[in-house]
């Protein structure tokens, strides 16, 4: 009995240093992770790209080559423009392509209020209304999250966009246990984030950078407070009304879905399975809709960039070549997207 008291009192003992511990580790990462984000504000990067007023908001857009009709880029959840960078240096050379940060991530300023897929395509609305971007409805080009901005906005305003490019969209509902998951593991890294964990790591992983560039990149990939955007965005998600694409389609708008095949672990293949066959039914509402599945991750466009620019330059001469027709059958005719 007595050896059990003392078994009792040292464990006790042991359980509050431990939490004494986790306290102050936590408080010291989280002065630290604040120090590091003063640290970037005060070493006063210049964005690569120029700030455009989006109606009430400010994004961050970045802009390359000339020539319509032009292609617009769109991020997936999380991310900013520089998913992009090889295949917008690439696809420069053919044509104006333009990428941008959303509300709070990389260089654009936050929004106030819930991020919602609407505001997020009234927000391309804007974009493609600026004619220092673009002369003509563009090209969308969306990854994941941005698909479904993308095709959203398309339904939303079929005259202004000249065809459709979806990289691995989410389909229209999500499988509950992915959902879960998903919104489980981002939230548990927005907190890890906030007492600098996540920068740490980054720092750990990423050792041959400058100090300057460790502090830049790490700050939109891996700080506290671009992990609690994320978890705003899926906070939007979650909270906004399920899709219900119109029954009368996207018409002859040329639409191209990358479905990405990769390894899914047991407890989760039944769900991505079942994700995979709804997504494989979004090429069915255009009447020029194709369907291209890759052995990939689901960063289609850093892994295979290729196949994605192969793609984009398909569908602009597609596009050019049916601007041609049209302007040759009605010379006085308006400019528009493609019907």
């Amino acid at each position: 009995m007595g050896r059990w008291k003392v078994v009792r009192k040292w464990g006790s003992r042991a359980v509050v240093i431990g939490l004494s511990a986790a306290v102050i580790l936590g408080s010291m990462g989280w002065l630290w992770e604040r120090s590091q984000h003063e640290a970037f504000l005060e070493a006063g990067f210049d964005p690569p790209g120029r700030m455009v007023s989006v109606g009430e908001q400010t994004l961050h857009v970045v802009t390359d080559g000339e020539g319509p009709p032009g292609v617009l880029l769109i991020s997936g959840l999380g991310d900013g423009y520089g998913v992009w960078s090889e295949v917008q240096r690439r696809l420069a050379e053919s044509t104006r392509v333009v990428s941008d940060d959303r509300p709070g991530l990389g260089w654009s300023p936050p929004r106030q209020g819930v991020l919602t897929l609407d505001a997020a395509v009234e927000d391309i609305a804007h974009l493609l209304a600026d004619p220092e971007l673009f002369d003509g409805p563009p090209i969308l080009v969306g990854h994941s999250l941005g698909g479904q901005v993308a095709r959203r906005f398309a339904y939303a305003h079929p005259s202004d966009v000249s065809g459709l490019i979806l990289l691995d969209p989410p389909p229209d509902e999500m499988p509950a246990l992915l959902l879960k998951v998903e919104g489980v593991f981002h939230r548990v890294e927005a907190w890890l984030a906030s007492i600098g964990f996540v920068r740490w790591r980054y720092y750990r992983a990423h050792q041959a950078l400058s100090r300057d560039q460790r502090l830049r990149q790490a700050h939109f990939r891996a700080s506290a407070s671009i992990k609690r955007e994320i978890v705003r965005e899926l906070r939007g998600l979650e909270s906004g009304e399920r899709f219900v694409p119109p029954e009368r389609g996207l018409g002859a708008l040329p639409l191209t879905l990358f479905l990405a095949n990769f390894d899914v672990p047991p407890p989760f293949s039944g769900a991505v399975t079942r994700m995979n066959e709804a997504k494989r039914l979004i090429p069915r509402e255009s009447e020029d809709g194709r369907l291209i599945e890759l052995l990939s991750q689901h960063y289609i466009q850093e892994e295979h960039p290729e196949a994605v620019i192969a793609e984009v330059l398909r569908m602009l001469s597609a596009v050019d070549s049916a601007m041609a027709a049209k302007t040759e059958a009605d010379p006085e005719g308006q400019t528009g997207g493609v019907p």
